[in-house]
């Protein structure tokens, strides 16, 4: 028996993660370039013969974003049930590699950026210097409002 293994895959690129904005609760697509590295991203790593063996998956979770499940979507997994958040039934020329049930779960969605969704980490700082707050850690003093 293989050692189980976790797998985790951010999402691909978005106009915000592009630009060094703050997102989480916004659904932004994918970028055309962030669509073709998540692609490229799949053929290197997902295979029989490659990290990611998708015969070998048990389980997948993904956030609600609609980010992260195209991003899903683009890995080519072969998933053999339709995803949740799809209509219809893979077609039956879809090559199935893999039997692992996609569950979508808020328990790894993004943060909730609250007040600073879409803001930049220097605009953040900027403001809170402005207000008297000190520095911004988000570690430590987290998002008002998220």
């Amino acid at each position: 028996m293989a050692t189980p293994r976790v797998f985790i895959v951010r999402h691909g690129e978005t106009e915000w993660s592009l630009n060094g904005r703050h997102t989480g609760t916004t659904e932004l697509p994918l970028t055309a370039d962030g669509e073709k590295r998540i692609r490229a991203t799949g053929q290197a790593l997902v295979g029989e013969d490659r990290l990611i063996v998708p015969s070998q998956l048990a389980h997948i979770y993904v956030s609600p974003r609609k980010r992260a499940q195209s991003t899903l979507e683009l890995l080519n997994l072969g998933c053999r049930d339709k995803l949740p958040w799809q209509e219809q039934q893979p077609g039956k020329d879809q090559h199935v590699r893999t039997e692992a049930k996609v569950q979508v779960t808020d328990d790894i969605r993004e943060w909730d950026y609250g007040d600073y969704e879409g803001l930049r980490s220097a605009t953040i700082k900027e403001q809170r210097n402005q207000s008297g707050q000190g520095p911004w850690d988000i570690w430590r003093d987290g998002c008002p409002g998220g």
